[in-house]
């Protein structure tokens, strides 16, 4: 590998690392509400951390606890998972075009840790960069940011779970980390409409329904972009 290469690779991690760390940021009070609920749910902090990397989702790994510390069985807490999970399936798709030039095996092993952040951000990225090393790069970093923070936040607030005052608010952090992720990412009419309409169905379904509000309001989101572009043909 060339010099140029390599300066190339190191300027796709420090781009991924300038665009992931608000993001990163933003998952903290997220990280700390999980692990402070896995403490006061009896959860161990190996099962803790177990939850954040199988679930691959906060949302679900949130819902996971709540419906098990409430006495729910397995069937329902699985069914529930799946369904905050399903739009990781879409996600999928877009990191095998993004990848499309790299062997099956990398494949399948690069689309394990997409989560929301890191499909923003590739999506964003990636629209004018078709160098396989470059995107491969920028992907791990940002990725490895996040998880770094994610993972991290929930085992310092599983040792102090308990300490933790209501007051800090962190019932609210996955909606608020939500609509963040949202405002960073919008630009065009359709975009703003879709991240309103998604964010404020998250903040205010969440009160009423826990966590589940999310999926909801990302097919709300989706909704309401697809009506926007109908009524401007």
């Amino acid at each position: 590998m060339t010099t140029i290469e390599l300066e190339r690779l190191d300027g796709a991690a420090h781009r991924a690392a300038r665009d992931a760390a608000p993001f990163a940021i933003a998952l903290i009070p997220f990280g700390m509400a999980i692990g402070g609920a896995s403490a006061e749910a009896g959860f161990s902090a190996w099962e803790s951390v177990f939850g954040a990397v199988a679930l691959l989702a906060g949302a679900s790994q949130l819902a996971a606890i709540e419906i098990i510390g409430n006495g729910g069985g397995i069937a329902a807490t699985a069914m529930v998972v799946a369904l905050i999970n399903l739009r990781l399936v879409l996600y999928g798709a877009g990191v095998a075009r993004w990848f499309a030039a790299a062997p099956l095996r990398h494949r399948l092993l690069l689309v394990v840790p997409v989560v929301d952040q890191t499909f923003l951000l590739c999506q964003q990225r990636f629209a004018g960069r078709t160098e396989l090393p470059w995107r491969r790069r920028y992907y791990l970093t940002a990725t490895l940011m996040l998880a770094s923070a994610f993972v991290g936040s929930q085992v310092i607030a599983f040792q102090i779970g308990g300490t933790l005052p209501d007051s800090l608010g962190l019932d609210l952090a996955a909606p608020l980390a939500f609509a963040g992720m949202l405002a960073k990412a919008v630009s065009a009419r359709r975009d703003v409409v879709a991240g309103l309409v998604a964010a404020l169905v998250v903040v205010l379904g969440t009160a009423a329904i826990g966590t589940v509000a999310l999926p909801i309001g990302v097919a709300a989101g989706v909704g309401s972009a697809l009506r926007t572009d109908r009524s401007r043909r």
